[in-house]
C-alpha cells in the first residue's frame, strides 16, 4: 500500500506535523523574547537547555514505557499533558502578559519532558504502520513536513513575538496540541505480542538494561548512535542564540537576517527531503556511504560558513547545508528502523535522543560561554574541525560504511 493511501500513517503524519509546529513555534518565540529582553546570549541559550535536559533525564524511563505500552496511548497521554502545560502558560500570562524567565524555562521544560515520550513513540510507530520497503519514502515525507513546520516557526515566530503578545501565541500552540491529540485517536497500532509478553516478565530495570545491551551489541545501531552523539558536539554551534550572535556580531545584521538564514536552511532541508523521495531506492542501497560522506561534508561547509562576510553569503551557505543534511537524516532514521527489532525500537530511539540531547546541551552551553572569550567566527571554525573528526570516525567503521536497507530483510 502506498503511504499516500495508508490512512493510519497519514494520521501519524498529522500528529507529527502539528506537534512539531507547536513546539518549535513556542520555542522560537520564547528564545527571541528572552534575547530581546535581556540581550544575553547565555540566557537565550537557556531555552535550549530547557528543551534538551528533560529528554536526557527521562530517556531511560521513556524508552521502556514506549516499548511496554501501546504507542498510540503514549501519543494521546503526552499530548494531553502538553495541552495542560500550555493552558497553564496562558493562565500565567494574564494581566500584563509578562512571565519570568525561570517560569518560561519551566513551562518549556515540561513540554519537552512530554515530548521525550511522544517523539520515540511517533518514530517507533513508523515501521509498524509502513512496510519496510517504504521506510525511506515515509521518513522523507515526515522529515520534509517537519522542516516546513520549522521554517514556518523560525520565519513567523520572530515576527509574531514582536507583533502580538506571547499569550495570544500560546493560544495558537494550544490549538495545535489539541488537534495533534485528537488525530492520534483513530490510529490503529499493530500489536507487538513478543514485546507485550516480555514486558510482563521483566522488571523495569531489566527491561531498560536489555535495551541498553541490545544497542551496545548491535553492529549498526551502536556506531550510528555513537556517531550521532559525537556529532551533536559541533551541532552546539547552531543553537538559535549562537547563530543570532554570529549574525549580529560577525555579519552586522539583525534578528530578521538570522531568520533569513534559518529559512534558507529549512528550505534546503525541504528540497533535500523531497529529493530523498525521488532517489529512495538508491538511498536504500547506499545508506551507509551517504551517512559517512555527509558527515565529512558537514565539516567543510561549516568552515565555509564561518568565513561568510555578508548576510547574503551566509544565507547561501545555510541553504546549501539543507539538502545533504536532509538526505543524511532520512538515511539514518530509515536504516535504524530497518535493522532494529520493533519491540526494541522505543528504547533505542529514547537512548539515542538521551545521548544526543546530553551532548547538545553541553555543547550549547559551552560554546555560548566560550563566545564571551573568543570571536564568534573562531567558534564556527572549531565546529567545522569537530565535524570532520566525526566523519573520520564514521569512515573508519566498516559495518556502518557498508550498511544498506533491504526491503525483504527481517529486522534483526
Amino acid at each position: 500500500m502506498s503511504i499516500r493511501h495508508n490512512k493510519h500513517f497519514l494520521y501519524l503524519w498529522f500528529v507529527n506535523v502539528a506537534t512539531t509546529l507547536a513546539i518549535e513555534l513556542f520555542t522560537v518565540t520564547i528564545l527571541v523574547s528572552i534575547f530581546e529582553q535581556t540581550e544575553s546570549t547565555l540566557l537565550a541559550a537557556g531555552t535550549m537547555v530547557a528543551r534538551t535536559l528533560p529528554p536526557f533525564l527521562l530517556g531511560p524511563i521513556s524508552g521502556v514505557l514506549v516499548d511496554r505500552f501501546p504507542r498510540k496511548n503514549m501519543l494521546i497521554g503526552m499530548g494531553l499533558m502538553q495541552l495542560i502545560l500550555v493552558a497553564m502558560a496562558i493562565w500565567f500570562l494574564q494581566g500584563d502578559g509578562k512571565i519570568s524567565v525561570a517560569g518560561i524555562y519551566l513551562i518549556l521544560a515540561g513540554i519537552s519532558a512530554a515530548d521525550a515520550f511522544h517523539r520515540p513513540a511517533r518514530m517507533s510507530l513508523i515501521p509498524s504502520l509502513v512496510p519496510q520497503g517504504h521506510l525511506v519514502k515515509a521518513n522523507s515525507f515526515i522529515l520534509a513536513s517537519n522542516q516546513i513546520m520549522m521554517a514556518i516557526s523560525f520565519t513567523v515566530g520572530g515576527w509574531l513575538i514582536l507583533a502580538i503578545p506571547l499569550r495570544h501565541i500560546a493560544f495558537g500552540v494550544l490549538v495545535l496540541f489539541l488537534l495533534a491529540t485528537l488525530m492520534a485517536i483513530p490510529i490503529v497500532e499493530p500489536k507487538l505480542h513478543h514485546a507485550k509478553n516480555r514486558g510482563k516478565k521483566e522488571s523495569f530495570w531489566n527491561s531498560w538494561l536489555s535495551g541498553w545491551n541490545y544497542l551496545r551489541d548491535h553492529p549498526i545501531a551502536r556506531p550510528l548512535t555513537i556517531m550521532e552523539t559525537v556529532e551533536h558536539l559541533p551541532h552546539g554551534i547552531w543553537t538559535g542564540a549562537l547563530m543570532l550572535a554570529f549574525t549580529v556580531n560577525a555579519l552586522h545584521g539583525d534578528a530578521s537576517d538570522w531568520g533569513y538564514q534559518a529559512t534558507a536552511y529549512f528550505t534546503g532541508m525541504i528540497l533535500g527531503s523531497l529529493g530523498a523521495l525521488a532517489i529512495s531506492n538508491w538511498l536504500a542501497r547506499f545508506s551507509g556511504r551517504i551517512i559517512v560522506i555527509n558527515a565529512c561534508i558537514s565539516g567543510l561547509m561549516t568552515l565555509a560558513y564561518s568565513g561568510s562576510q555578508t548576510v547574503g553569503i551566509a544565507v547561501m551557505w545555510a541553504f546549501v547545508f539543507g539538502p545533504p543534511f536532509a538526505i543524511r537524516d532520512v538515511a539514518q532514521d530509515s536504516l535504524l528502523q530497518s535493522v532494529v527489532e520493533k519491540e526494541q525500537l522505543g528504547r533505542v530511539y529514547a537512548t539515542r535522543d538521551m545521548l544526543r540531547n546530553a551532548m547538545f546541551m553541553f555543547a550549547g552551553i559551552f560554546f555560548a560561554w566560550l563566545s564571551g572569550f573568543v570571536s564568534i567566527r573562531t567558534i564556527y571554525v572549531v565546529g567545522g574541525i569537530l565535524y570532520m573528526l566525526t566523519g573520520v570516525y564514521a569512515l573508519s567503521n566498516k559495518a556502518l560504511r557498508e550498511s544498506k536497507i533491504t526491503p525483504d530483510t527481517e529486522q534483526k
